[in-house]
């Protein structure tokens, strides 16, 4: 029956390669997706301890400057992590490691001093950038609340940079330990700790900033080690470019992919600025709940991107297309086991989840619903964009960066002053409709990928009948309260199970099972 689901196997040499790069792929990608879920279960935790601790406008406010930390944050980055991820990983899989060193230089200094100018401008011009996404009422705490945040700015920027060179090197264990599991932990313990003991919002805020801080110096730490030990398995007659040419030649791929981040990231957190500016720090609070609901997918996506990208990297300066385009299917495949059973709930369910965050949170329910299945979609099409980028089109998806952001931006303005926050969650899905369906076309004329299947149409049946349809059966019957949530999700993962164990050759869940054996590590 196995055989019924996607298309015939490829001849058995091929299938061979295939499958040993789908178990690598499946090492790290397991361990991502592990380190991302508990991130995210962290950082959900935050988030109820912000709603629930405190006032709808107190928690808006924070979370609104928590947006702008993350935006400014990205442009301090300039894409120098991606660019660094492809660079690392082209060279390790030719042999060619001499000059990292040299290499991480390139990255690491102009973002150091864009961020520290990132930084001083932020504190500076907190005053007025109040002004321009606070509302009338929390205008003061808000230019507090930036100034407090501003000196970790370019901490984070380096930190990002840190962790891809591990990333770029062949492993995203110091990733999740410190980005997944350290930093949120520790910000949850003293977030939690500042709220219960009735601390002010400066003091909350600061305690959100603090594990920075521990994680910039984790991270310098590992990734000198990691420096000392590639250089000393590097041969002494092992020569590099001249400075200034490399210096060009990774900023001229790193930039656009810079200013694209700044872009995406924008998408995923200027409409909480903007709802708050052009509504109120209430609303503003109630859209970052919905939307934080949905960034799960987004971190979902970016955790199977970290052990994907870098591997897209060696097959690419292999020539091995046939085997980026095996590994692009599979990665997508199990992104949707994962994440697609959780947005259908979120789908059926909205009231019942947005009421998780406390009393007047329900009306985020549409928001929700909107997002929930634009995640849908995004989750489906999988990791274009590390695949163009790893392709060495980073001004293809700059590209695609400004059509999602120009659309998201006017929209916003367009609708959120007439119809709140389901406006933005209108604007936050075209945006993410438009980037997935133009890298729909630019993959398919770089590497003939067609993104889609049957494979891709059966387990989306297969999703959508046992959570969808138990979902919607347990509500009409039922009723949306959350007991009757957890329940239809048990019921749903008992038909779900044999599902997959059933098609698990055609989803290469058996490669990835063979990944995770110590034997084959």
């Amino acid at each position: 029956m196995s055989s019924e689901l996607g298309a015939a196997p490829p001849a058995r040499h091929s299938q061979g390669n295939e499958s040993a790069d789908i178990r690598a792929f499946g090492r790290g990608a397991f361990l991502a997706t592990t380190g991302a879920a508990v991130g995210a279960l962290l950082q959900f935790v935050v988030l109820l301890v912000f709603t629930h601790g405190l006032s709808a406008e107190s928690a808006g406010t924070l979370l609104e400057t928590i947006a702008f930390f993350t935006i400014v944050s990205a442009v301090t980055d300039s894409g120098a992590d991606v660019g660094l991820v492809r660079e690392i990983g082209g060279l390790a899989a030719t042999g060619r490691t001499a000059g990292l060193r040299n290499l991480l230089k390139h990255a690491f200094v102009p973002v150091a001093v864009v961020g520290i100018v990132a930084a001083v401008a932020s504190f500076v011009a907190a005053q007025f950038l109040a002004e321009l996404f606070f509302d009338s009422a929390q205008r003061g705490n808000g230019a507090t609340y930036i100034r407090i945040v501003a000196p970790a700015i370019p901490l984070a920027a380096l930190t990002t940079l840190a962790l891809a060179t591990m990333r770029g090197l062949g492993t995203v264990a110091p990733f999740v330990a410190i980005q997944n599991l350290g930093i949120p932990a520790l910000r949850l313990a003293l977030v939690a700790i500042a709220v219960g003991v009735g601390l002010g919002g400066a003091s909350v805020i600061s305690a959100w900033t603090l594990p920075v801080a521990f994680g910039a110096l984790a991270a310098f730490l590992v990734v000198g080690r990691a420096l000392r030990q590639a250089e000393a398995q590097t041969p002494p007659s092992q020569g590099r470019a001249g400075e200034w040419p490399e210096f060009i030649r990774f900023w001229r791929f790193a930039a656009p992919r810079g200013l694209a981040s700044v872009l995406d990231i924008s998408v995923l957190m200027l409409d909480v600025l903007l709802v708050g500016a052009l509504r109120s720090a209430r609303d503003a609070a109630v859209y970052a709940a919905a939307s934080r609901l949905i960034l799960f997918g987004t971190l979902l996506l970016v955790a199977v991107s970290r052990p994907l990208a870098p591997q897209f990297s060696a097959l690419l300066a292999r020539g091995r297309v046939d085997a980026v385009k095996a590994l692009y299917h599979v990665a997508t495949w199990w992104t949707m086991i994962i994440g697609w059973p959780v947005f259908i709930t979120c789908v059926i369910f909205a009231p019942a989840v947005m009421s998780v965050f406390g009393t007047g949170y329900s009306s985020g329910a549409t928001a929700l619903l909107i997002l929930s299945l634009a995640c849908l979609f995004d989750l489906a099409t999988g990791n274009m964009n590390p695949l163009l980028l790893m392709s060495g089109k980073s001004s293809w998806n700059l590209f695609n960066s400004i059509l999602a952001l120009s659309l998201n931006v006017g929209l916003n303005v367009a609708l959120i002053p007439s119809i709140g926050i389901t406006g933005a969650a209108i604007a936050w899905a075209a945006s993410i409709a438009a980037n997935n369906v133009a890298a729909i076309f630019e993959i398919r004329v770089l590497l003939g990928l067609r993104p889609f299947n049957r494979t891709h149409l059966l387990l989306a049946l297969g999703i959508g009948a046992c959570y969808g349809g138990v979902g919607l059966a347990a509500r009409l019957v039922v009723g949306d309260e959350i007991p009757v949530v957890l329940g239809a999700l048990a019921v749903g993962t008992v038909f779900y199970l044999p599902l997959l164990y059933r098609w698990r050759e055609s989803l290469r869940l058996h490669d990835l099972a063979a990944g995770l054996r110590p034997s084959t590590a």
